[in-house]
């Protein structure tokens, strides 16, 4: 499937939130932090938004990001071949790092694999609306958690976090560190949970 029709099913989708939720694209744009020229290119297909832009984007509609995404298909085994994975830059940076995006079912709503070279751009504090697990495969990572000491990561190290968790990356030590991460569904949460 052309990158191109992802990108304008994503756009379509972020636009349909949006109206469902009586939002002005403006309105949108202010709560997410990004431009209102750059959501309407987002919106039409014309830019694909980086990884950090689509969770702003998503969290100022109250989703998640996979919510943009084309749906997995209803089975009890699923498998998204390589060339299913949709390539995401982690900033919008022209040095970031990329990301491998996969759409699961079940429990596990996405599979992202990063492999963060030193020197790359992964700066920046993000939140997750959904649990997640974060497995090292190499390499050493640092996570700091808001209002909390910093947590080293190596090899065979695994960091779960709670929706709503806010944290950034840092990358240490010589090698790239090579991660995957794993977000749990979405649960709806009643007026009391939220």
């Amino acid at each position: 499937m052309p990158e191109q029709d992802r990108v304008a099913r994503v756009g379509r989708a972020i636009r349909d939130v949006r109206r469902q939720q009586g939002l002005t694209a403006r309105s949108l744009a202010m709560r997410s932090g990004v431009s209102q020229a750059f959501l309407s290119q987002v919106e039409r297909g014309l830019n694909a938004p980086s990884l950090a832009t689509l969770y702003k984007i998503a969290d100022a509609l109250g989703c998640s990001p996979s919510d943009f995404l084309d749906p997995a298909p209803e089975a009890d085994v699923l498998v998204v071949r390589a060339e299913g994975r949709v390539a995401r830059a982690v900033t919008g940076t022209p040095a970031a790092p990329v990301t491998w995006m996969a759409r699961g079912n079940g429990a596990i709503t996405e599979v992202y694999q990063y492999v963060i070279e030193a020197g790359d751009d992964v700066g920046g504090w993000f939140r997750r609306s959904d649990d997640l697990v974060m497995v090292m495969i190499g390499g050493r990572l640092e996570v700091q958690v808001r209002g909390r000491a910093p947590i080293g990561l190596g090899e065979g190290d695994c960091l779960f976090a709670a929706a709503g968790t806010e944290m950034q990356w840092c990358h240490r030590g010589p090698d790239p560190a090579r991660l995957v991460l794993c977000v749990g569904a979405r649960t709806e949460r009643g007026p009391e949970n939220r």
